[in-house]
């Protein structure tokens, strides 16, 4: 598999309905048409989460962390299976994985646990036979195969956890277009947008737009990500960089020719 792999994750804020649903295997279908394979981290529909979890305390004020596990874990598995379905629709090879088939390993807290493993060549199999692999967010297992959470937002931790581990490139799709001083929605001056800054800024910004935990684990592994929207050629880039509000493009580095490959690798054995 000569293509390279970006991890695509669109939060419920982009993912509001079934009609959105389809944007999003659009978006995925234009990164696969750029020469990606992409990995698509879903969470669940917007408000889905708030509702399951109003269900589980009808139950009691403090129900069963296991048990509320596994309810809302529904959320993400329903967004996972909604846009398999959509990309097959628009006639894309795809695969619609779970954490047990792709072997993803969390610690054992239920409601807030870290990733610690991952079956890459499960993943990595999976898109040597097919363009697009679809994954739900936020859910695990744990050592003794139940599902866990990565705590509230944590679709993002997910994609990130998933780049690290494949050497992907990593954009999170968010209904906004980028990383900004403060809410863009908030009445005054408008703010400035960020085309870069370093993860210790990103984690000094509002963390209902990128999961402050995934920001952290990030900023421990020293892996870059990017914030987007859909449809977006520019994005706010966080990693080991200087604060930047310039707006030119910055989304991933394309992938180039094979023939310009081919010269640069013959170049380096020539050198070597």
């Amino acid at each position: 598999m000569r293509d390279p792999v970006i991890v695509l994750k669109f939060g419920g804020s982009v993912l509001r309905d079934e009609s959105a649903v389809r944007v999003a295997a659009a978006e995925a279908e234009r990164f696969v048409a750029e020469g990606w394979r992409v990995v698509a981290v879903v969470s669940a529909l917007e408000g889905t989460t708030d509702r399951l979890l109003a269900q589980s305390r009808r139950y009691g004020d403090r129900p069963h962390p296991a048990s509320v596990a596994l309810l809302l874990a529904t959320g993400e598995l329903t967004s996972a299976a909604l846009l398999g379905l959509a990309l097959a629709e628009r006639g894309l090879g795809v695969e619609t994985l779970d954490a047990a088939s792709i072997g993803l390993r969390t610690t054992d807290d239920a409601l807030d646990a870290s990733p610690v493993s991952l079956d890459e060549r499960a993943v990595l199999g999976a898109l040597a036979r097919v363009p697009v692999v679809v994954v739900p967010g936020f859910v695990g297992r744990d050592s003794a195969g139940r599902t866990t959470l990565l705590g509230r937002g944590g679709s993002d931790l997910t994609a990130l956890f998933l780049a690290d581990r494949l050497g992907a490139a990593c954009r999170l799709v968010k209904d906004v277009d980028g990383l900004y001083e403060w809410d863009p929605a908030a009445p005054g001056p408008r703010p400035r947008r960020y085309a870069t800054l370093p993860w210790e800024q990103a984690l000094r910004l509002d963390g209902t737009i990128v999961q402050h935990k995934a920001v952290r684990w990030a900023l421990e592994r020293g892996l870059a990500f990017e914030v987007s929207s859909i449809g977006a050629r520019s994005a706010s880039r966080v990693g080991a960089l200087e604060v930047g509000f310039e707006e030119e493009e910055t989304g991933p580095a394309r992938p180039r020719p094979e023939a310009e490959e081919r010269e640069e690798e013959g170049a380096c054995c020539a050198r070597g």
